[in-house]
């Protein structure tokens, strides 16, 4: 028996599992795996466009990893901004309150900044000086709407071969509302201690300000400069003597706006160092562009520039433009009321599953509503196949041409379905 066409590959079958979309996408290779699940690069056969899909599973196992997962979607949908990572769609998984696994659809970047940087050691001055644009350019937006990345570094700056570069990873973002308290702990760990600014060195239980990814810009940027990390700190101690080697030992104010005490007292008992004239330790770097770093990587975060206030820095003359670095409204204190509570992983289910629903505005309509069903259950696509094959084989003896069942897709608008309803392939 000949194999219907429309079936899709074991690889493919593997990965998609039970979800509805398993028709809509092609999946040409694995193109990244960690703790999280695993990114394979796809293509929408709906649109022809190459995707990167992101399974994330066992979402609910830990209930921090679904909140930071919940965090994560939910900004990336009120964040749009060319150089910021864009979710195409989160698939509608086949039943409202038993699924384990997301997948979420991206645009498809080639690589990330490390890995541009690890493998070219010729970029020019345009180069360094359109990567910053661009970072800045996101952070404004980012900083503007009171979110904190927390943890940029070059692995998550995607970049595409046309040096486009676009921030991903938001897992450790935090939004910080005006009527929350100066103060603001957030304790959780937070950047990679290569881009930590020194005032969070040591610490787990800090206060944030914009400040904090300002300084691993200026990190990224040196590493773009120089092709190699700034401060490749092995211990908070290491880290500390590094930045101090450069900057210099930081005066005794400054030193007090260390949380961590430990780091504080190392800092306070140090030896007096001068600092080194960037232009001595970086020779053959466009001195208007070691300014502008100089200012990024100020020990104290009062000194370091607004992404705002760096964008209009003379390193980016003929470049910059008002118009083309948007700010953003601050996001409403609403989106985040369950980071003010105590949640169960049901909670966190519906949380996810009401924003999945944000890419399908008529199922979010009939959610709101509250016309979703009992169970909100929506078949899926492999589900589908089994059950046509099921009555082929069962059917197959009876006299004249044997009609599957009719399959249904999952996203399909209703207005759609109705036109549809004659077909039986769809």
């Amino acid at each position: 028996m000949q194999q219907d066409p429309r079936m899709k590959s074991q690889k493919e079958m593997d990965f998609f599992t039970e979800y509805g979309d398993v028709t809509r996408y092609k999946i040409v290779e694995i193109i990244g795996k960690g703790s999280y699940g695993v990114v394979c690069a796809a293509i929408d056969t709906h649109t022809g466009e190459k995707v990167a899909i992101k399974k994330i599973t066992n979402i609910f196992e830990h209930t921090s990893d679904a909140v930071r997962i919940l965090r994560e979607v939910k900004l990336l949908r009120l964040l749009r901004h060319p150089d910021i990572v864009e979710i195409k769609r989160i698939m509608l998984p086949p039943s409202r309150r038993d699924f384990k696994d997301i997948y979420v659809v991206f645009e498809l970047m080639d690589s990330d900044l490390h890995q541009v940087i690890k493998a070219n050691d010729d970029l020019t001055s345009d180069h360094h000086r359109f990567f910053l644009y661009q970072m800045l350019r996101a952070l404004k937006y980012m900083h503007t709407a009171n979110v904190y990345h927390r943890d940029l570094k070059p692995k998550n700056i995607l970049a595409n071969a046309n040096c486009k570069l676009k921030i991903c990873d938001l897992g450790l973002a935090r939004v910080a509302f005006n009527d929350a308290p100066t103060t603001i702990f957030w304790t959780d760990y937070v950047a990679t201690r290569w881009y930590r600014a020194p005032e969070l060195c040591g610490s787990f239980f800090s206060k944030y300000t914009p400040a904090i990814d300002i300084w691993s810009i200026g990190c990224i940027f040196a590493e773009v400069l120089i092709g190699k990390p700034l401060f490749p700190g092995k211990s908070v101690v290491h880290q500390l003597d590094l930045i101090t080697d450069l900057l210099g030992t930081p005066s005794a104010d400054t030193i007090s706006g260390v949380r961590n005490e430990k780091a504080r007292r190392y800092l306070l008992g140090m030896r007096k160092k001068q600092p080194v004239p960037f232009a001595e330790k970086f020779p053959n770097i466009d001195p208007v562009a070691l300014q502008l770093l100089q200012k990024l990587v100020a020990f104290d975060p009062k000194d370091r520039p607004t992404a705002e206030e760096a964008l209009a820095d003379p390193y980016f003359k003929g470049l910059s433009k008002v118009e083309r670095e948007p700010s953003c409204q601050p996001i409403s204190k609403l989106e985040f009321e369950f980071e003010r509570r105590r949640l169960t992983k049901e909670d966190i289910r519906e949380l996810i599953f009401r924003e999945i629903l944000e890419y399908y505005p008529h199922l979010l309509k009939d959610y709101i509503a509250g016309n979703e069903g009992i169970n909100f259950a929506y078949p899926s696509a492999v589900g589908q196949f089994r059950k046509q094959f099921t009555y082929l084989e069962e059917n197959g003896g009876q006299s004249g041409p044997v009609i599957p069942p009719q399959r249904k897709h999952a996203s399909l608008p209703r207005q759609a379905r109705k036109s549809c309803r004659t077909s039986s392939t769809f």
